[in-house]
């Protein structure tokens, strides 16, 4: 079975490109049974944002990958170098280093796709 790490790195400048990341990693659990992990990096941190225009859009795709059992974590550099503070993202998003997740993950096996 595969296992792969969708790292988000496209902010809200293209709204397509970050939906195409999170049917990528539904449907690949769905359909495929991979095991997935979603990473918001750099500007992707903007998918999670509250406050966005299509917020509710975005937060029903992050309730229907946690239903998969999919990980969803957030680079807190990223999140601290955009001046994103915890509140403004959705809730239950665990924090990481993102380099140091990404580098843990190649090393248990994990494919890295980015978006």
């Amino acid at each position: 079975m595969a296992k792969m790490l969708v790292m988000v790195i496209t902010g809200k400048e293209n709204i397509n490109t970050e939906m195409v990341a999170f049917n990528f990693a539904i449907n690949s659990v769905q359909n495929a049974k991979a095991t997935v992990e979603m990473l918001f990096l750099g500007r992707g941190v903007e998918a999670i944002l509250k406050n966005q225009n299509n917020s509710d859009t975005f937060l029903a795709q992050i309730n229907k990958a946690r239903s998969l059992g999919i990980r969803l974590t957030v680079c807190s550099v990223s999140m601290k170098s955009l001046g994103i503070e915890d509140s403004m993202i959705f809730e239950n998003i665990e924090k990481v280093m993102g380099g140091v997740e990404t580098n843990a993950k190649i090393e248990e096996g994990y494919s890295v796709i980015t978006f």
